[in-house]
């Protein structure tokens, strides 16, 4: 006979702190996708050279650039009063044998893209082997989240409040788009799902903030 399971230790902490994003913010997600052949591109030239770049890194390193000029996605917003983050201090989602954990990336603008590769591969690790530091899962600012090993390509991500905005990355997706020529090409289109709270941010400069992210993806540029 199957017998009811309780939420409780880790995965009812993740239960109670859902409830309580859900019940205390306006939350919606918008998608876009992005091209992201040319990230690709550099990506494997990259890896021939022996330098283990992630596409989630590439995402990171192009995210606060762009949250740069979009202050309002970065903070936190509680008792009705909004603090903007002088940092990008990253929230990273990984899920774990204990359960969903969310270290975070500390002042990840400062940082390269092969810091960004070392610093999000040590909290992986950290993470898998229940050896975060409390200080290392509090003071994130903007949350990403990937589910892109798998099928999933669009979904809508709960706020990781206090606060304000949430990356998901889906799957890439080749499908066929015409080209200059009148022919057709293989676009590599990643999935992008931004989940805001609508007390702060309205879906325009939502809108504004996916095209420009998808604009710097598409437009990669970074050395190692």
């Amino acid at each position: 006979m199957n017998m009811p399971i309780p939420l409780k230790g880790v995965r009812g902490v993740i239960a109670a702190r859902m409830m309580d994003s859900l019940q205390h913010s306006a939350q919606l997600t918008y998608h876009a996708e992005a091209d992201i052949s040319i990230l690709l591109g550099q990506r494997q030239a990259w890896k021939e050279q022996g330098q283990k770049i992630s596409v989630e890194d590439c995402v990171i390193h192009a995210l606060v650039r762009v949250l740069a000029d979009f202050p309002h996605f970065n903070g936190t917003l509680e008792d009705g009063l909004f603090t903007p983050s002088a940092t990008l201090d990253l929230s990273i989602a990984i899920t774990t044998p204990g359960g969903l954990m969310t270290p975070v990336l500390r002042d990840a603008g400062s940082l390269s893209l092969v810091q960004i590769a070392a610093a999000r591969a040590d909290l992986v690790s950290r993470a898998n082997a229940g050896k975060l530091a409390v200080s290392q899962m509090k003071g994130g600012s903007f949350t990403l989240s990937n589910l892109g090993t798998t099928r999933v390509r669009f979904f809508t991500p709960i706020l990781n409040r206090p606060q304000v905005a949430l990356l998901g990355l889906g799957r890439v997706e080749p499908v066929l788009l015409p080209d200059a020529t009148g022919g057709v090409r293989v676009a590599q289109r990643l999935g992008l799902s931004l989940t805001a709270d609508h007390r702060l941010l309205d879906g325009y400069p939502c809108g504004q903030f996916l095209e420009r992210l998808c604009h710097a993806l598409e437009r990669f540029e970074a050395t190692v």
